[in-house]
C-alpha cells in the first residue's frame, strides 16, 4: 500500500509498479454503523417489531492494521466492533426457560474482536489487491430480556469465538476512488456466521500520509447451535456504515 509520497509519485507515473507494497504500513480505520437487527432468538423470539422491537441503533467500527514485505510472514489487523442493539416490544413466548406475556424491555449486545492474520496475493494486475487469511472472532455479548409487569429479567451471555475465513478485494483507481468488499465466514455443524462488508471510498490526495473517506454496507448473519453456545439464534443485523481510514508508511 503507497503510504508515502514518493509512492505516490510512482503510482501516478507507473501504475504496474505501484502494485508492489514495498513498505511498511500502520494504519487505522473508524466508521459508525447504522444497524438493524431481523431474525429470531432461542427458538421463536422475535427480534423484530412483532416480538422485542429491538431499534437500529448507531454502533462503531474501529481496527488498526500492520502490514509487511516480509515473505510469508502474515499481515494483521485487529478490529473491534461495538454494538448494542435495544428495545421495547410485547413478547409471548419463552426465553432462557422464562416465559412472557407482557410488555417486554431487552438488549441485544453483539460486541465483537477480531484478530486477523492475512496475506497478500501477488497479482500483475493494476489497481487491483486481494488478501486471505484466518480470524478469530469473540464475541462479549448478552441478550437479555426484562418483563415489565413481573419484572423478572432472564439474560443469557452471547460469549464465544469463532474461527474464521478471511478474504478481501480492493480495486483502486488513479483519480483515487476505490471500491472494495470484504466476507469472513465459517460453518460447520449447525452453526454459521457470515459478515459481509462493500463499499466505495476516496483517498485524499495529502501527501506522506494516506487519508481516506468510505461509505459501505455490513450484513451480518449468526447461526448458533445451542448444544454449542448457550442460545439458539438466526439473526441478521445489517445497515451502512460511514467512516475514515488513516495509513502511514515506513
Amino acid at each position: 500500500m503507497k503510504k508515502t509520497a514518493l509512492a505516490v509519485a510512482v503510482l501516478a507515473l507507473s501504475p504496474v509498479a505501484a502494485q508492489a507494497d514495498l513498505l511498511f504500513t500502520v494504519g487505522t480505520k473508524a466508521s459508525v454503523w447504522n444497524a438493524e437487527a431481523t431474525g429470531d432468538l432461542d427458538e421463536g423470539v422475535s427480534v423484530e417489531d412483532d416480538g422485542l422491537n429491538l431499534d437500529s441503533e448507531n454502533g462503531t467500527q474501529i481496527s488498526v492494521f500492520f502490514e509487511h514485505p516480509v515473505p510469508f510472514l502474515p499481515n494483521i489487523k485487529v478490529r473491534n466492533t461495538a454494538l448494542e442493539l435495544e428495545g421495547d416490544g410485547s413478547l409471548t413466548a419463552t426465553f432462557a426457560d422464562q416465559t412472557f406475556n407482557e410488555n417486554v424491555v431487552s438488549t441485544m449486545d453483539l460486541s465483537h474482536t477480531d484478530l486477523t492474520l492475512y496475506w497478500g496475493v501477488p497479482l500483475p494486475v493494476p489497481f487491483v489487491d486481494i488478501n486471505f487469511g484466518l480470524n478469530a472472532r469473540q464475541f462479549d455479548g448478552v441478550a437479555e430480556v426484562t418483563g415489565e409487569t413481573s419484572d423478572v429479567t432472564e439474560s443469557v451471555d452471547l460469549d464465544f469465538v469463532l474461527p474464521m475465513l478471511y478474504g478481501e478485494v480492493k480495486v483502486n483507481t488513479p483519480i483515487g476512488i476505490y471500491g472494495n468488499i470484504d466476507i469472513n465466514y465459517v460453518g460447520y455443524g449447525d452453526n454459521k456466521m457470515t459478515d459481509l462488508s462493500y463499499g466505495l471510498g476516496y483517498d485524499l490526495p495529502i501527501p506522506v500520509v494516506d487519508l481516506g473517506l468510505e461509505a459501505g454496507y455490513r450484513g451480518l448473519n449468526l447461526q448458533t447451535d445451542p448444544d454449542d453456545v448457550d442460545i439458539d439464534a438466526d439473526v441478521d443485523v445489517s445497515g451502512m456504515y460511514f467512516g475514515a481510514s488513516l495509513a502511514v508508511g515506513f
